[in-house]
């Protein structure tokens, strides 16, 4: 009987659909099933941002084997003088198994920003900045088909003020 399930289990887990040991590996330390996994892909939207009509493009994707995530922002504001204000961004994100993210901020302004992030099945929240810098935080609500973007600022006051929001949808890139 003995022989028989050790040949039993030996079958299980040697049959084409069982993970291979750095494949469990991998799975085990993956962030759980977030908001970041809807996230993948390349969103396109408009929106406000600084009081300007502003047209964004976001790429979500997987980095570091599973463990982390990449964004990629462009952000094309017009003043009301029709003048284009260009905005890039990248984002590298390294995830711990419970799905808590900490990562950094390279724009074209030439900022570095720590970032701190949590997720749940319906959006990510990131805490960005520190006393060094500026403070602010961003999040990406999944809603629908919709991508809302809502971007705050912590003023010197010490009271968050909303300074972009923004929809964006899928694309098929």
């Amino acid at each position: 009987m003995r022989a028989l399930l050790l040949l039993m289990l030996t079958a299980c887990l040697s049959g084409p659909t069982a993970a291979r040991p750095s494949e469990q590996a991998v799975a085990a330390d993956a962030p759980p099933a977030t908001a970041w996994a809807a996230l993948a892909g390349t969103w396109r939207g408009s929106g406000e941002v600084r009081g300007m009509a502003a047209e964004v493009t976001l790429e979500f994707r997987e980095s570091l084997g599973g463990r982390g995530r990449h964004l990629r922002f462009e952000n094309l504001m017009r003043g009301e003088d029709s003048q284009a204000w260009p905005f890039r961004a990248e984002a590298l994100y390294l995830c711990d198994p419970a799905g808590a993210c900490r990562g950094h901020w390279y724009d074209s302004r030439g900022m570095v920003l720590p970032l701190a992030a949590t997720a749940t099945p319906d959006r990510v929240v990131v805490d960005w900045g520190d006393a060094d810098t500026e403070r602010g935080r961003t999040t990406y609500a999944l809603t629908g088909n919709q991508l809302r973007i809502t971007d705050e600022v912590l003023g010197k006051d010490g009271v968050w003020k909303v300074f972009g929001r923004t929809v964006a949808r899928r694309t098929s890139d």
